[in-house]
């Protein structure tokens, strides 16, 4: 084909779009975490949102926006660290994607206590992402027509931290994208020291048998809210929370009989 008939692609800036597809199961490492005003690229009204820049391990930049709140009730601080509130309000709303980034983020392993109200301190965060199904939430209408504002279906999360912000690079072995490992011996849930486990590996897989046993089937999301729940004052905690989210653990549920379904766990 002649050059002059090859159909190129605009790099007008009119031309561009923010984000793109959502970059799911893979490395992405933060490099900056702040809050900002976004309106869907023109589509909607503006709300407040924390925009993360991000990098995959070959160099390609994402960037992805995780709605906070109205702007009416909070806004970001001039240097976009913070938030602040503009009236009464105190709280970011359960309902809102940035509290499924930050509780996806807690459950993969980043200690709690750790967080205040500075979202920089995310920079430099090395982990593994992946997309799970955005809540429903009360007063989003579905698209009306080609100019209606199309919201995500899904929200990309940390599923297992690699690195810490502030950490040297090495410290974290990258996960094991997609390849399970060759075999993986059965382990009876509850039992420490039973071969191809440890003590994390069992409390991951006794986590799950309970929550199994009580309604048939369980979900990621909801075994690790359970983590923190059940396993309050068990010093495995966070290790087994992230074991919970980590792309292996998913072997060893199938070599212990239970069967996946997306992110749904039954036996």
């Amino acid at each position: 084909m002649a050059q002059d008939q090859v159909q190129g692609i605009s790099i007008r800036p009119e031309d561009m779009v923010e984000g793109g597809a959502v970059p799911a199961e893979k490395n992405l490492l933060i490099e900056s975490a702040r809050f900002a005003l976004y309106d869907y690229n023109g589509k909607a009204p503006p709300t407040v949102a924390a925009k993360l820049d991000l990098v995959d391990d070959e160099g390609t930049q994402y960037t992805q926006y995780y709605s906070a709140g109205d702007p009416l009730r909070f806004g970001p601080s001039p240097d976009g660290k913070t938030l602040v509130a503009l009236g009464a309000a105190q709280n970011i709303s359960k309902s809102s994607n940035f509290y499924t980034l930050m509780t996806n983020l807690v459950n993969a392993g980043y200690p709690e206590n750790k967080l205040g109200s500075d979202i920089s301190t995310l920079d430099g965060l090395y982990a593994f992402w992946t997309a799970v199904p955005q809540q429903k939430r009360a007063g989003l209408k579905k698209d009306e027509g080609a100019e209606a504002p199309k919201f995500e279906k899904v929200v990309l999360v940390p599923s297992q931290i690699l690195r810490m912000p502030g950490e040297k690079a090495g410290k974290a072995v990258p996960a094991k994208k997609g390849a399970a490992p060759a075999s993986v011996a059965p382990v009876e849930a509850g039992n420490e020291g039973t071969e191809g486990g440890d003590a994390v590996t069992a409390g991951a897989l006794a986590l799950v048998a309970r929550a199994v046993g009580d309604s048939g089937s369980t979900t990621r999301q909801d075994l690790g809210v359970a983590v923190f729940k059940e396993l309050a004052t068990d010093p495995n905690r966070d290790a087994i929370a992230a074991m919970v989210y980590a792309p292996e653990f998913q072997a060893v549920l199938l070599a212990n009989g239970y069967t996946i379904e997306g992110e749904t766990f039954s036996k």
